[in-house]
């Protein structure tokens, strides 16, 4: 049977982050209207701050924004989606996602524009790609849950999930926005990959363990069964073993 979603309490961990969203983008906002000078260029995430020696971007990248409807939805889905997960994993465990899915996204997405694709000189800012993690946590834990598309279609969390990351994949291929489009879905991929070792760690699958496991296997292989015949000890037959060795 499915289950809707419900509006939680606002939790801890997104009061904070909110307020400091919202409250950057208003003295922004302030400051723009005031100089005609947008501080994304200079608290964006971008190739040339990096070079220029700008290093804060890589902290102050998810917290600025331009507009006003971006800033309200990211808002309501850190209040919707986020509290409701901070209330099953607790405040720190859910704040270390955040952090995780936020500047792994962004370092990685440094990585691969410096090493692998041409810079480009468009900022990188929001919190949409933290937002899209979340949504993928959510899917995660609550795949059976409906919500609601555009608006005007319901549809389980699952592929709620599955159509958001496919509109970011063409939006990364055909958008002139694309660096940021790819940059959300890294933000996904490491919200994604992180949820899942620590699946494999609570049902004790770890590193040392699956180390532990493949030496076994190769000392395993290693091992021949001897059988007992009529061949002298002197003079062992390799194709009739007798021990196990």
């Amino acid at each position: 049977m499915q289950s809707q979603m419900h509006v939680p309490q606002l939790s801890k961990v997104n009061k904070i982050l909110i307020s400091l969203y919202v409250g950057i983008f208003i003295l922004s906002s302030i400051f723009k209207s005031n100089t005609g000078v947008s501080l994304i260029p200079h608290l964006g995430l971008s190739i040339p701050g990096l070079e220029a020696g700008k290093y804060y971007q890589l902290l102050t990248y998810p917290f600025i924004d331009f507009s006003f409807m971006t800033v309200l939805f990211n808002a309501m889905i850190l209040w919707f989606i986020g509290s409701e997960l901070e209330q099953k994993w607790g405040s720190k465990f859910y704040a270390k996602f955040l952090a995780i899915a936020t500047y792994s996204g962004g370092v990685i997405y440094t990585l691969v524009f410096t090493l692998l694709m041409e810079p480009s000189d468009l900022p990188l800012y929001g919190l949409t790609g933290v937002n899209l993690a979340l949504f993928v946590a959510y899917a995660i834990i609550y795949s059976e849950r409906t919500l609601v598309f555009m608006f005007l279609f319901p549809m389980k969390a699952k592929y709620f999930c599955m159509i958001l990351a496919g509109i970011e994949l063409y939006m990364s291929v055909f958008s002139s926005y694309s660096h940021g489009s790819l940059a959300h879905l890294i933000s996904m991929g490491v919200g994604f990959g992180y949820l899942k070792v620590k699946s494999l760690q609570a049902r004790g699958v770890t590193l040392g363990a699956i180390k532990e496991q493949y030496h076994r296997n190769k000392m395993k292989n290693k091992l021949k069964l001897i059988k007992d015949d009529e061949i002298p000890p002197d003079k062992p037959d390799p194709e009739n073993p007798k021990y196990w060795q």
